[in-house]
């Protein structure tokens, strides 16, 4: 497969900005809300993504789940600015536990904190969010059970005789299609993607909802495609709005078919071409402006607006 989709949304960025995103860290200065341990650690300041894959994971120079801030003491996961007095109350005995400190040594991140969610009776939304996120993050031998006790979460979120089948609706139902392909359940898939299919692009209340149903409906036909090719593997999503989808030139390599899903190798071969790219243009631009007389310097009458240049 070619560098699609994802190369496209790459230059795209690249064209309204001066140079390319990039992840920033930075060693910063906390303190726990649980027992006021003061430490310093490397923090996620800022990141880029230049697309997705179809679970919802970022795609580029950014971290993704976003890493959480964690006491290396108890190991708390910040994960709100501001905890209340009641809230940490609450967290307390459950960062001390026997249960949660044995998880410390080889569950992830996001994955203890959609424990202490349930402990904590979260809405179902944040739990979801949370044990999605913990999905990106979790090696081979922790996927099946990660998807599985999100896919749990999801199917309570959005069951499928729900009142009110919305947008929001729609896109956790393809969660539940995604993880269904990738765990090789591909007649489940189908089903569940042909039975979305129909209810996009659907009416929408703003250009924010019909941009939205315009992708998800990108995503569906995508899945669709993965799924008859028995592909179970992650995927970057296709832009719905790329040049090649539009009838346009693609902006990175030719010959590319409409939709076509990037390997992740060659998606990252793209990148890395666009921001070498985008770094030597950043690089000129500061040649220049080093070449251009300095503010009390004398400029020649024959290089002023309207002059010719002489030379």
């Amino acid at each position: 497969m070619k560098a699609g989709a994802v190369a496209v949304a790459v230059l795209g960025m690249l064209a309204v900005t001066p140079a390319a995103g990039a992840m920033t860290v930075f060693p910063m200065e906390h303190t726990c809300p649980l027992g006021g341990e003061r430490f310093t650690q490397d923090t996620v300041m800022s990141g880029t993504a230049f697309g997705h894959y179809l679970d919802g994971r970022g795609f580029g120079p950014i971290a993704s789940p976003w890493p959480l801030v964690e006491c290396p003491g108890n190991g708390f996961p910040i994960y709100r600015h501001d905890f209340s007095k009641a809230e940490l109350g609450q967290l307390a005995p459950l960062i001390a536990s026997d249960a949660y400190q044995r998880m410390r040594k080889h569950e992830t991140q996001y994955w203890r904190l959609g424990w202490l969610l349930e402990q904590l009776q979260a809405p179902l939304e944040e739990q979801a969010a949370v044990l999605r996120q913990a999905t990106w993050e979790a090696s081979p031998e922790q996927y099946p059970r990660y998807v599985a006790a999100a896919a749990g979460i999801h199917a309570r979120l959005c069951p499928e005789d729900a009142p009110q089948q919305d947008l929001e609706w729609i896109h956790c139902q393809a969660m539940l299609g995604e993880w269904e392909r990738r765990g090789g359940r591909l007649d489940e898939a189908r089903d569940r993607f042909q039975r979305l299919q129909p209810l996009l692009p659907g009416e929408a209340s703003s250009a924010e909802e019909a941009r939205r149903r315009t992708q998800l409906a990108a995503e569906v036909e995508q899945q669709l495609g993965l799924v008859e090719a028995g592909n179970t593997l992650a995927v970057l999503a296709v832009d719905a709005f790329a040049p090649e989808r539009q009838g346009e030139a693609p902006a990175v390599a030719e010959g590319l078919a409409p939709g076509e899903a990037a390997s992740e190798e060659e998606a990252w071969a793209a990148v890395e071409a666009a921001l070498a790219a985008a770094t030597a243009a950043a690089d000129a631009a500061a040649a220049a402006t080093a070449e251009a007389p300095q503010a009390g310097e004398d400029v020649p009458e024959t290089a002023g607006p309207g002059k010719a240049d002489p030379r």
